[in-house]
């Protein structure tokens, strides 16, 4: 029973030191890190952008984004706009706001039933109309969450030298309900962890919602020749492939984030996710390795305690302290983590951050399986997949 016991708690301990170099090393990088913007520079001393939108049936969207768009304060900017075989009034609306925008380009692809294309084609052909080396993309379901939104994420390219790839924030609308702060919460965690990887170790992640690269960085890419085939992955799987820690720069700011509507119902929310597991599997060995490691020992940590202070707490008076103070650890070394990180990241919405980061504790026990059962209800469905 004594060596029972001994190697439970070796296992125990093994991976709670492994969730807390975890915590530590990825999901504190955003508390430590210093900013992007430097207070000195301004859009004149910033390179030119062109900004990419992809939008397929997108016609309402369009006429709230486009203004906010040009409305941004940026000295030198162009808005492309892709028309991905749309079939509302996207080509009509398009027309109808380049009279009054003369500057916005838009193009559209036709539709064709023989040849079923993911969003990647529209986003090279966003790619190959931008006039700039510098480009931004956004969704057309997406708005800047403030008139300096380009502003912040271009000044991001001045964080170190080299940086030829920005990862950003594009977060969800708060709502009521349950699923809204699922939602919420699992993309604000995400962002947390994505971002870290981003400056600890290497990129993997970003939300074609808010995200930024070089023309010249997508020339020296495989230009999605690698994962064509595969619906998701024209951001994830793209950074996955060419992002560096060296060439990669984080923007979290408030000013340089978008916001999106999030699902509504379950179901949808349940076929997105099944769609964006898809792209899991392309990641890095180095990267997934570390990413089911987590998720492992996250679960071995708290069922595993759970478990065994259940079975062995007569056993030893000193076994429930030393389990309790391990877990208790690693929760408080959350919980201050996700809390620096939800005020840095949510510090325009009042009592937003402070609720994202009071749900990681529910979150953390829960939210594994909520994502599961949403993977399976989304595969049972048998859903075909969508452009985004």
């Amino acid at each position: 029973m004594e060596n029972e016991l001994l190697y439970i708690l070796g296992a125990l301990a093994a991976v709670g030191l492994f969730q807390l170099f975890y915590w530590s090393f990825f999901m504190f990088r955003i508390s430590k890190h210093k900013g992007n913007n430097d207070n000195s520079l301004n859009s004149q001393d910033l390179p030119p952008v062109s900004i990419v939108v992809c939008a397929r049936n997108e016609s309402d969207n369009l006429k709230k984004l486009v203004p906010a768009l040009m409305a941004q304060r940026y000295k030198e900017k162009q808005i492309v706009v892709v028309d991905d075989a749309s079939s509302d009034e996207t080509e009509l609306t398009l027309a109808q706001l380049h009279s009054e925008y003369p500057s916005l380009y838009y193009t559209s692809i036709p539709q064709d039933r023989t040849f079923n294309h993911s969003k990647k084609l529209a986003v090279t052909v966003g790619i190959k109309a931008a006039k700039y080396n510098h480009i931004l993309f956004t969704d057309a379901d997406c708005m800047p969450t403030s008139s300096e939104w380009v502003l912040n994420m271009m000044q991001s390219y001045s964080d170190k030298q080299g940086v030829e790839l920005v990862v950003g924030y594009g977060k969800y609308a708060k709502k009521s309900g349950l699923l809204n702060l699922i939602i919420r919460f699992e993309t604000f965690f995400n962002t947390v962890q994505y971002m870290g990887f981003a400056v600890a170790m290497r990129p993997f992640m970003g939300v074609g919602r808010n995200m930024s690269y070089t023309k010249s960085l997508y020339e020296k890419s495989s230009k999605f020749r690698k994962n064509w085939k595969i619906q998701s992955g024209d951001d994830d799987l793209f950074i996955s492939e060419v992002g560096t820690r060296k060439n990669t720069a984080i923007c979290f700011d408030p000013n340089g984030q978008t916001i999106s509507e999030p699902k509504t119902s379950w179901k949808e929310w349940s076929a997105q996710k099944s769609r964006h597991v898809t792209t899991a599997p392309y990641y890095r060995w180095s990267i997934k390795t570390m990413l089911v490691m987590e998720l492992l020992s996250r679960q071995l940590l708290l069922w595993g305690a759970l478990a065994t202070l259940i079975i062995y707490w007569n056993i030893n008076e000193i076994l429930p302290i030393a389990i309790l103070s391990l877990l208790a650890l690693r929760w408080i070394l959350m919980h201050v983590a996700l809390a620096i990180a939800a005020t840095r990241m949510h510090n325009k919405e009042k009592g937003s951050g402070r609720l994202l980061w009071l749900a990681s504790l529910p979150a953390d026990i829960l939210l594994p399986w909520i994502q599961l059962a949403a993977w399976i209800t989304g595969r049972a469905s048998k859903s075909s997949n969508r452009w985004k």
